[in-house]
Protein backbone atom coordinates (compact mmCIF):
# COMPACT_ATOMS: atom_id res chain seq x y z
CA UNK A 1 0.00 0.00 0.00
CA UNK A 2 1.12 3.33 -0.98
CA UNK A 3 1.84 5.71 2.01
CA UNK A 4 -0.47 8.91 2.13
CA UNK A 5 2.08 11.36 1.48
CA UNK A 6 2.91 9.60 -1.95
CA UNK A 7 -0.73 9.48 -2.80
CA UNK A 8 -1.45 13.24 -1.79
CA UNK A 9 1.43 14.73 -4.10
CA UNK A 10 -0.83 12.64 -7.35
CA UNK A 11 -3.08 15.26 -9.34
CA UNK A 12 -6.48 14.81 -8.77
CA UNK A 13 -7.68 13.56 -11.74
CA UNK A 14 -11.66 13.54 -12.10
CA UNK A 15 -13.16 10.00 -13.69
CA UNK A 16 -16.59 9.76 -14.57
CA UNK A 17 -16.85 6.35 -12.81
CA UNK A 18 -19.94 4.47 -10.74
CA UNK A 19 -18.12 4.37 -8.03
CA UNK A 20 -20.41 1.67 -6.05
CA UNK A 21 -19.93 -0.74 -9.16
CA UNK A 22 -16.30 -0.78 -8.50
CA UNK A 23 -16.49 -3.58 -7.10
CA UNK A 24 -19.92 -5.18 -8.13
CA UNK A 25 -21.11 -8.11 -6.50
CA UNK A 26 -22.08 -9.56 -9.60
CA UNK A 27 -18.34 -10.53 -10.83
CA UNK A 28 -18.20 -14.01 -11.61
CA UNK A 29 -15.48 -16.15 -10.03
CA UNK A 30 -14.66 -17.49 -13.31
CA UNK A 31 -13.47 -13.74 -13.88
CA UNK A 32 -11.25 -13.43 -11.51
CA UNK A 33 -7.52 -14.11 -10.82
CA UNK A 34 -6.45 -17.05 -8.85
CA UNK A 35 -4.08 -15.59 -6.48
CA UNK A 36 -3.92 -18.28 -3.87
CA UNK A 37 -4.10 -17.00 -0.18
CA UNK A 38 -3.36 -13.66 0.04
CA UNK A 39 -2.76 -11.35 3.07
CA UNK A 40 -3.26 -7.52 3.78
CA UNK A 41 -1.94 -6.14 6.70
CA UNK A 42 -3.17 -9.11 9.22
CA UNK A 43 -6.18 -10.34 7.12
CA UNK A 44 -6.33 -13.53 4.45
CA UNK A 45 -9.04 -13.53 1.96
CA UNK A 46 -10.20 -16.84 2.73
CA UNK A 47 -14.14 -17.25 1.94
CA UNK A 48 -17.06 -18.17 3.51
CA UNK A 49 -15.50 -17.01 6.75
CA UNK A 50 -16.63 -13.42 7.18
CA UNK A 51 -15.42 -11.83 10.45
CA UNK A 52 -14.75 -8.35 11.85
CA UNK A 53 -11.58 -6.99 14.41
CA UNK A 54 -9.73 -4.41 15.98
CA UNK A 55 -5.41 -4.57 15.49
CA UNK A 56 -2.67 -2.55 17.22
CA UNK A 57 0.67 -2.26 16.23
CA UNK A 58 3.01 -0.91 17.80
CA UNK A 59 6.69 0.03 16.86
CA UNK A 60 9.18 0.66 19.36
CA UNK A 61 13.02 1.56 18.31
CA UNK A 62 15.54 3.08 20.46
CA UNK A 63 17.34 6.54 19.64
CA UNK A 64 21.24 7.04 19.83
CA UNK A 65 20.96 8.51 23.42
CA UNK A 66 19.46 5.09 24.76
CA UNK A 67 15.85 6.81 24.73
CA UNK A 68 12.95 4.60 23.21
CA UNK A 69 10.74 6.08 20.53
CA UNK A 70 7.26 4.11 19.84
CA UNK A 71 4.62 4.87 17.36
CA UNK A 72 1.34 3.07 16.86
CA UNK A 73 -1.16 2.49 14.19
CA UNK A 74 -4.88 1.42 15.15
CA UNK A 75 -6.64 -0.97 12.69
CA UNK A 76 -10.43 -1.91 11.92
CA UNK A 77 -10.08 -5.28 9.84
CA UNK A 78 -12.93 -6.79 7.83
CA UNK A 79 -13.36 -9.49 5.32
CA UNK A 80 -16.67 -11.01 4.25
CA UNK A 81 -17.67 -14.42 3.22
CA UNK A 82 -16.34 -13.33 -0.51
CA UNK A 83 -13.32 -13.01 0.61
CA UNK A 84 -13.03 -8.98 0.68
CA UNK A 85 -10.90 -6.78 2.97
CA UNK A 86 -11.06 -3.22 4.21
CA UNK A 87 -8.48 -2.33 6.71
CA UNK A 88 -9.07 1.09 7.96
CA UNK A 89 -5.97 2.64 9.30
CA UNK A 90 -5.37 5.17 11.80
CA UNK A 91 -1.89 6.39 12.32
CA UNK A 92 -0.39 10.25 13.14
CA UNK A 93 3.11 9.47 14.23
CA UNK A 94 2.53 9.48 17.89
CA UNK A 95 1.69 6.30 20.00
CA UNK A 96 -2.32 7.01 20.67
CA UNK A 97 -3.50 8.08 17.33
CA UNK A 98 -7.35 9.67 16.96
CA UNK A 99 -9.69 6.82 15.44
CA UNK A 100 -12.18 9.79 14.68
CA UNK A 101 -11.25 9.15 11.06
CA UNK A 102 -9.21 6.68 9.67
CA UNK A 103 -5.68 8.31 7.71
CA UNK A 104 -6.37 5.48 4.92
CA UNK A 105 -8.81 3.10 4.16
CA UNK A 106 -7.96 -0.13 1.65
CA UNK A 107 -10.04 -2.13 -0.04
CA UNK A 108 -10.03 -5.82 -2.06
CA UNK A 109 -12.23 -7.17 -4.07
CA UNK A 110 -10.30 -10.69 -4.06
CA UNK A 111 -11.37 -10.75 -8.08
CA UNK A 112 -8.61 -8.37 -9.01
CA UNK A 113 -8.67 -4.94 -8.05
CA UNK A 114 -8.37 -2.63 -5.10
CA UNK A 115 -8.56 0.84 -3.84
CA UNK A 116 -6.51 2.89 -1.57
CA UNK A 117 -8.76 6.02 0.12
CA UNK A 118 -7.67 8.80 1.56
CA UNK A 119 -10.72 10.05 3.55
CA UNK A 120 -9.48 13.68 4.16
CA UNK A 121 -9.02 14.38 1.06
CA UNK A 122 -11.82 12.20 -0.37
CA UNK A 123 -9.74 10.68 -2.73
CA UNK A 124 -9.29 6.96 -4.05
CA UNK A 125 -6.92 5.17 -6.11
CA UNK A 126 -8.07 1.75 -8.07
CA UNK A 127 -5.44 -0.88 -8.92
CA UNK A 128 -5.75 -3.52 -11.38
CA UNK A 129 -4.00 -6.65 -10.46
CA UNK A 130 -2.29 -8.66 -13.52
CA UNK A 131 -0.73 -11.65 -13.00
CA UNK A 132 1.79 -12.53 -15.50
CA UNK A 133 1.37 -16.74 -14.62
CA UNK A 134 -1.35 -18.69 -13.32
CA UNK A 135 -0.71 -19.46 -9.92
CA UNK A 136 -0.12 -23.78 -10.67
CA UNK A 137 0.79 -25.11 -7.17
CA UNK A 138 -2.44 -25.88 -5.13
CA UNK A 139 -2.90 -23.73 -2.54
CA UNK A 140 -2.63 -24.41 0.95
CA UNK A 141 -4.18 -22.50 3.64
CA UNK A 142 -2.28 -19.51 5.31
CA UNK A 143 -2.57 -21.08 8.73
CA UNK A 144 -1.70 -24.46 9.31
CA UNK A 145 -0.85 -26.56 12.52
CA UNK A 146 3.11 -27.34 12.93
CA UNK A 147 4.50 -30.71 11.87
CA UNK A 148 6.61 -30.89 14.95
CA UNK A 149 8.34 -34.22 13.35
CA UNK A 150 9.15 -31.48 11.00
CA UNK A 151 9.29 -28.47 12.50
CA UNK A 152 10.63 -25.15 10.34
CA UNK A 153 14.01 -25.05 9.26
CA UNK A 154 15.93 -22.41 11.14
CA UNK A 155 19.74 -23.36 10.60
CA UNK A 156 21.98 -23.63 12.81
CA UNK A 157 22.02 -20.31 14.16
CA UNK A 158 18.56 -20.28 14.89
CA UNK A 159 16.12 -22.52 17.15
CA UNK A 160 12.05 -22.82 16.70
CA UNK A 161 9.32 -22.62 19.62
CA UNK A 162 5.79 -24.19 19.33
CA UNK A 163 3.89 -22.10 21.40
CA UNK A 164 0.72 -24.15 21.21
CA UNK A 165 -2.76 -22.87 21.31
CA UNK A 166 -4.75 -19.79 23.24
CA UNK A 167 -8.20 -18.15 22.44
CA UNK A 168 -9.27 -14.91 21.80
CA UNK A 169 -12.38 -13.94 21.86
CA UNK A 170 -13.62 -17.30 21.53
CA UNK A 171 -11.41 -17.78 18.74
CA UNK A 172 -8.89 -20.36 18.61
CA UNK A 173 -5.12 -19.62 17.40
CA UNK A 174 -1.50 -21.34 17.57
CA UNK A 175 2.04 -19.67 17.83
CA UNK A 176 5.20 -20.35 16.97
CA UNK A 177 8.57 -18.66 17.94
CA UNK A 178 11.66 -18.87 15.81
CA UNK A 179 14.85 -17.29 17.11
CA UNK A 180 18.41 -16.04 16.05
CA UNK A 181 21.58 -15.99 17.24
CA UNK A 182 24.63 -14.13 15.65
CA UNK A 183 26.88 -17.35 15.04
CA UNK A 184 26.09 -21.03 16.54
CA UNK A 185 29.05 -19.97 18.99
CA UNK A 186 26.82 -16.94 20.48
CA UNK A 187 23.42 -19.96 20.51
CA UNK A 188 25.46 -22.66 22.69
CA UNK A 189 27.00 -19.63 25.34
CA UNK A 190 23.34 -18.83 26.22
CA UNK A 191 23.77 -15.09 24.99
CA UNK A 192 20.35 -13.52 23.58
CA UNK A 193 19.18 -14.34 20.34
CA UNK A 194 20.09 -10.92 17.76
CA UNK A 195 16.34 -11.41 16.28
CA UNK A 196 12.69 -12.89 17.35
CA UNK A 197 9.77 -13.37 15.53
CA UNK A 198 6.54 -14.83 17.02
CA UNK A 199 3.76 -15.52 15.13
CA UNK A 200 0.11 -16.48 15.94
CA UNK A 201 -2.59 -17.49 13.41
CA UNK A 202 -6.21 -19.06 13.26
CA UNK A 203 -6.40 -22.42 11.77
CA UNK A 204 -11.06 -21.79 11.66
CA UNK A 205 -10.33 -18.38 10.07
CA UNK A 206 -7.26 -19.06 8.26
CA UNK A 207 -5.70 -15.37 8.90
CA UNK A 208 -2.86 -13.94 10.93
CA UNK A 209 -3.82 -13.43 14.42
CA UNK A 210 -0.48 -11.38 15.80
CA UNK A 211 3.19 -11.01 15.65
CA UNK A 212 6.09 -10.12 17.57
CA UNK A 213 9.71 -9.58 16.05
CA UNK A 214 12.55 -7.97 17.84
CA UNK A 215 15.98 -7.06 16.29
CA UNK A 216 18.99 -6.22 18.02
CA UNK A 217 20.62 -5.06 15.16
CA UNK A 218 18.87 -2.08 14.70
CA UNK A 219 17.14 -2.45 18.08
CA UNK A 220 13.60 -2.42 17.11
CA UNK A 221 10.18 -4.29 18.24
CA UNK A 222 7.08 -4.68 16.45
CA UNK A 223 4.19 -6.02 18.16
CA UNK A 224 0.68 -6.68 16.63
CA UNK A 225 -2.26 -7.46 19.11
CA UNK A 226 -5.64 -8.34 17.28
CA UNK A 227 -8.70 -8.45 19.34
CA UNK A 228 -12.27 -7.80 19.24
CA UNK A 229 -13.00 -10.58 17.20
CA UNK A 230 -16.98 -10.81 15.60
CA UNK A 231 -17.51 -13.83 13.23
CA UNK A 232 -20.32 -11.70 11.69
CA UNK A 233 -20.98 -10.57 7.94
CA UNK A 234 -19.87 -7.04 7.39
CA UNK A 235 -22.27 -4.00 6.08
CA UNK A 236 -21.60 -4.53 2.05
CA UNK A 237 -21.57 -0.75 2.02
CA UNK A 238 -17.87 -0.85 3.51
CA UNK A 239 -16.64 -2.93 0.12
CA UNK A 240 -17.05 0.03 -2.05
CA UNK A 241 -16.05 3.54 -2.77
CA UNK A 242 -17.90 6.37 -1.22
CA UNK A 243 -20.12 8.59 -3.17
CA UNK A 244 -18.07 11.93 -4.08
CA UNK A 245 -14.94 10.43 -3.98
CA UNK A 246 -12.69 11.51 -6.82
CA UNK A 247 -10.17 9.31 -8.65
CA UNK A 248 -6.38 10.01 -8.80
CA UNK A 249 -5.26 7.58 -11.24
CA UNK A 250 -6.08 3.87 -12.08
CA UNK A 251 -3.05 1.75 -12.24
CA UNK A 252 -3.21 -1.12 -14.60
CA UNK A 253 -0.26 -2.82 -13.74
CA UNK A 254 -0.03 -3.08 -10.52
CA UNK A 255 2.10 -5.95 -8.81
CA UNK A 256 -0.36 -8.48 -7.28
CA UNK A 257 0.45 -8.73 -3.61
CA UNK A 258 2.54 -12.09 -2.32
CA UNK A 259 0.92 -15.06 -2.27
CA UNK A 260 1.31 -16.91 0.79
CA UNK A 261 1.57 -20.83 0.68
CA UNK A 262 3.25 -21.54 3.84
CA UNK A 263 1.69 -21.38 7.67
CA UNK A 264 3.73 -18.26 8.68
CA UNK A 265 5.34 -15.32 7.14
CA UNK A 266 3.22 -12.43 8.36
CA UNK A 267 4.82 -9.39 6.89
CA UNK A 268 5.19 -6.31 9.34
CA UNK A 269 2.54 -3.56 9.01
CA UNK A 270 2.74 -1.46 5.51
Amino acid sequence: MESPANLIHRGVIAIPICLAMIFAAGSAAAQCPDRGTVVDDQVSNLQGKPYQAKEIATIVTDGSNGTKHAVVTKSNLFRDSRGRVRVERFYDGTDNPSEIVPTDIWIDDNCGTSVSLLPAWQTAKISKITLKQPVEEPDRPYCQEVDLNHPPHTGPEGTFEYLGHKFIDGVQIRGERESYYSSVQEKLSGAPPVRVYENWCSISLDTPMGVHTLDEKPKREITIVISDIRQIEPDAALFEIPKGYKITGSDENAAAPSANRGSSGTSAPR
